[in-house]
């Protein structure tokens, strides 16, 4: 027989109620012991943008044609997109597979000939 229970004080505003065992302490806001400090330092704070930051000057003359010359790094899109283009292989054209099925064809015939062959 199923059993029904009536809004009461203590869950008229919850949808499932207020348990036996909850707890209606309320847990303190920060760990005990924990210093809020600690985790700001730990963190860090936010760094400087690079434009606002002090970069030390070169030691010598800057040649900037001989950069720009330079190969592109591996981990940059140019080179990404240069050693995607040596790794791609082209195709084999319709005629380079025929070819290819005709040289097979005439290998296995020599074979078996061969094999028949006193």
């Amino acid at each position: 027989m199923p059993t029904t229970v009536g809004a009461t004080s203590s869950n008229a505003n919850s949808y499932f109620g207020v348990h036996k065992t909850q707890s209606t302490e309320t847990t303190p806001v920060s760990t005990p012991g924990f210093k809020n400090e600690e985790f700001d330092n730990a963190l860090g704070h936010k760094p400087l943008p690079a434009l606002n930051r002090e970069f030390p000057k070169p030691s010598d003359e800057v040649d900037l044609q001989s950069m720009l010359d330079r190969q592109p790094g591996r981990w940059t899109v140019k080179g990404q997109m240069e050693a995607n283009q040596r790794r791609q292989k082209r195709a084999p054209t319709e005629e380079e597979l025929k070819a290819q099925r005709l040289r097979d064809l005439e290998k296995a015939k020599e074979e078996l000939r061969a094999s028949w062959r006193p």
